[in-house]
Formats: structure tokens, sequence, C-alpha cells
């Protein structure tokens, strides 16, 4: 594939997720802003996708917090634990009863702390009862 092509590829498949997104998020509020996706080099025309203000305040707020999650040291130890025990949570709400390891491990710049201090912090969940281990290692259930 061509880097052009390629390109063109990933701000389709991102102007489709946007679409996907205000279709299931649907509002029936007039739209309020539109994106435009293009793509290098010549930054030709993907789509337009048109988000009504509260889309566009969800999308916002979305983007606020994973600029503040990805700065590097930003999580005192404190705030990484409830970025932690909020993707706890969602596994939960999603229907996911169990979490590895590499689950936690990948979503470091999220959490916004070392690879060491999530591995010491799941046995601080496992001694306070919010995860169980299993037979399988780095496989807990979600208590």
């Amino acid at each position: 594939m061509k880097p052009n092509e390629s390109d063109a590829s990933r701000a389709k498949v991102l102007a489709a997720a946007f679409r996907t997104w205000t279709t299931v998020d649907s509002d029936p509020e007039p739209p309020v802003a539109r994106i435009e996706i293009r793509y290098p080099p010549n930054w030709a025309f993907a789509a337009t996708v048109s988000l009504t203000a509260r889309q566009q305040q969800r999308m916002l707020t979305f983007l606020r917090d994973d600029l503040a999650e990805n700065r590097p040291g930003y999580r005192t130890p404190e705030a990484a634990a409830r970025v932690v025990a909020g993707l706890l949570s969602e596994l939960v709400a999603a229907g996911t009863s169990r979490v590895t390891t590499a689950d936690l491990v990948g979503a470091a710049p999220r959490i916004g702390r070392s690879r060491t201090w999530i591995a010491e912090h799941i046995t601080d969940l496992i001694d306070g009862g919010q995860l169980r281990e299993t037979r399988r290692p780095g496989t807990f259930r979600i208590a």
C-alpha cells in the first residue's frame, strides 16, 4: 500500500468511527460543529461529521481527560489508584469479570504511573479484596 493509500484508509476509518459514534449517540438537537477529516500529504477530503452541542462537549471532555492522563508523571499515586478503580468499573459495566496484568500495564499511559507501580498496586488490590487471584498467573477476578 502506498503511503497515501494508508493515510486515506486511516482517515476513512476515523470518519466511519465518528459517524458511528454520532449515530449510536444520537441527539435530536441540531449540529453546532463539524469535524472535517482530511489526510496527508495533500490533505485530501475524507469526510465531514456533524456534532450536536452535547456530542461536542463529550468529545472535548474526552480529549481533555486524555491529554491530562497522558502527561508524563502527571498522576499522583492516589489519582492513579482512582484511574485503576475506574478502569475496573468500566470492565465490570462492560460485562467483564476478569482482568490481566497485561490489561492494566497496557493502560499505563492512561493511569499515569510506571509498570512497576501498577504491579505493586495490583498486589494492593488483591490485599484489599478488589481483585482475586485465579488459577491463571497474571489473571484476576474483579470482586
